[in-house]
């Protein structure tokens, strides 16, 4: 079986990792994985192992295939929890299980610095810089024999969240508010007065090219002076909502390891002082409005939910809020939101595009992280992370490798109209002197809408990817909700939705794949300024429909005081 899986990924296959758990469930071994969150949660999740990891997997590279798994499980547990530990039981006699369990120290980096840790361990920067910021020590593995015994199956009590969310729009009609959508590739603004739409601005940027926090902070400052200005000086905010592309928790921005910090992260002699400059993005905002306005921030994934179950809460559907709403932002990269049962944001880093879900397609290995057919993560080089797949990095590296091979004169108009560039260290999406990031992502969507065979399949391959998504969500998260409600630029286009819901009922590892994909466009706009947005003959819910989502956060903020 192993065996089987290696060949697959040598001949350029993907191998999710749901599949090998799942061909591993049935050998009655695994390692019980148990994290304390900083919020005070305890979350089980048990790794099935190969029956008996030494006598069948005596090659090297079987032995390194399920290392490269059971790291990954552990890998994807720390970036969706964070935690300040994590214990983990094994059977006293078991001396294979011993020796994975004993390795992570190393292989994690726990004694290291922040900066001097790689790979995996990058993983553990963002829990460290979590658990610092609430005053525990740095994360730690603990190995303990035997088997974990506490019950933690009770779901979390219901509120009246529809009833919360109701009143946030009731709020928002009644204030001067501004919402941000800050992505990596843009900004998008709104400005609204008394529930009126009265202001957009979109600014393109590249903050992955950026060296100084400086550079970032200053786009942000960009942005608000241009929709304050088109809101009129005196037209002072009484709150600003923001869904910001990192790691934020309790309003503050703790994490540091994304693509959009990438620039800053190598360039800076102290990253670390660096870095905490963000802490005060708060104050930067508030510095724009009223005397007793408010701030409230969130990841971009979580804003994508939160607008998600704000929309719902004004229409028939509002009692699907009871179980929860999950959401992904196609962008960049990928963002995950979770609105949980209580209608509340979990506090915890909820890293899911940093997630591994390829164990196979050996051969893209073979590439550095910025050439496009690769399949390492840009800050962390771990091959097969979530970032290059259902992501504009995935829909580049597919449409260059399908091009290329079975639509070479496509490909060849690529290159003609400086979308991407071809070095002699690999193949580029051109960045100087025009970023041509949002074009290619354009082309790519217009030849799937025009029918081009290879352009659909792009789009088809990023459903399978979404597919694989959701097992991994269903195994780290376990939420009630099933529905996944997704939201960015590739959604722009029905056609490419349709492919990509193609994709995800391709698949054999998800039993019942209808209806799991929902777009947050024009048919979940409910609240009245989503309704706005929705016939505004310029702009679109897929354009600007998280940047509704953060006046009405804002608001939400406003209204608990």
């Amino acid at each position: 079986m192993i065996n089987d899986f290696i060949k697959r990924a040598e001949n350029g296959k993907s191998i999710y990792i749901c599949e090998v758990r799942d061909a591993f469930a049935s050998s009655g071994k695994s390692i019980e994985c148990v994290v304390e969150t900083t919020a005070g949660e305890v979350i089980a999740r048990s790794i099935p192992l190969p029956c008996f990891i030494g006598a069948p997997v005596k090659d090297r590279a079987g032995k390194e295939f399920v290392c490269e798994y059971f790291h990954s499980n552990i890998y994807n547990l720390i970036s969706t929890y964070g935690g300040k530990h994590m214990t983990l039981y094994t059977a006293e006699c078991d001396g294979d299980i011993k020796e994975l369990c004993d390795n992570l120290n190393d292989v994690f980096q726990v004694k290291l610095s922040r900066d001097d840790r790689s790979g995996y361990g990058k993983s553990l920067n963002v829990t460290d810089r979590v658990n610092a910021a609430m005053g525990y020590p740095p994360f730690r593995f603990i190995i303990e024999h035997g088997k974990h015994n506490t019950d933690i199956t009770g779901r979390k009590t219901q509120t009246d969240s529809i009833t919360l969310f109701q009143k946030t729009v009731c709020f928002a009609s009644a204030a001067v508010l501004i919402g941000l959508d800050i992505g990596g590739t843009d900004i998008k603004a709104v400005g609204t007065v008394n529930g009126r739409i009265a202001a957009f601005c979109e600014y393109d940027w590249y903050p992955a090219g950026m060296t100084t926090l400086k550079q970032l902070t200053e786009g942000v400052k960009h942005v608000m002076d241009e929709i304050q200005t088109k809101l009129g000086k005196n037209t002072v905010p009484d709150g600003i909502g923001v869904g910001f592309p990192d790691v934020v928790l309790m309003n503050k921005i703790v994490g540091g390891e994304t693509y959009k910090t990438r620039g800053i992260r190598n360039a800076s002699p102290d990253y670390e002082t660096e870095f905490a400059g963000l802490l005060k993005m708060e104050e930067i905002l508030l510095d724009y409005c009223k005397p007793d306005g408010a701030v409230n921030m969130t990841n971009d994934g979580s804003l994508a939910a939160y607008t998600a179950a704000v929309e719902l809460a004004h229409s028939d559907r509002a009692d699907e809020i009871k179980k929860g709403i999950m959401a992904h932002t196609l962008g960049t990269e990928l963002g995950t939101g979770w609105i949980d049962e209580t209608g509340k944001i979990p506090q915890i880093p909820l890293e899911v595009y940093n997630c591994v879900i390829d164990l196979g397609d050996f051969p893209a290995r073979n590439y550095e992280s910025s050439d496009l057919r690769s399949t390492r993560n840009f800050n962390t080089n771990i091959p097969g992370t979530l970032q290059k797949y259902p992501s504009q990095s995935g829909a580049y590296k597919l449409a260059v490798n399908y091009f290329k091979k079975n639509a070479h004169d496509i490909y060849e108009e690529l290159l003609k109209e400086r979308l991407i560039e071809e070095k002699e260290n690999g193949v580029f999406v051109v960045l100087s002197p025009e970023d041509r990031r949002k074009p290619l992502l354009e082309f790519i969507m217009n030849q799937a809408d025009d029918g081009q065979p290879q352009a659909e399949n792009v789009f088809r391959e990023i459903g399978r990817y979404l597919a694989a998504t959701w097992r991994e969500t269903e195994f780290l998260i376990c939420p009630e909700v099933k529905r996944r409600i997704v939201y960015g630029r590739f959604i722009k286009s029905p056609k490419c939705l349709k492919l990509m819901q193609e994709g995800v009922s391709d698949v054999d590892f998800i039993s019942d794949s209808g209806n799991m994909l929902e777009a947050g466009d024009d048919d979940l706009a409910f609240t009245p300024l989503m309704k706005a947005l929705r016939d505004d003959p310029f702009y679109t819910v897929a354009q600007f429909g998280q940047a509704i989502g953060a006046v009405h956060f804002a608001a939400e903020k406003l209204s608990r005081r």
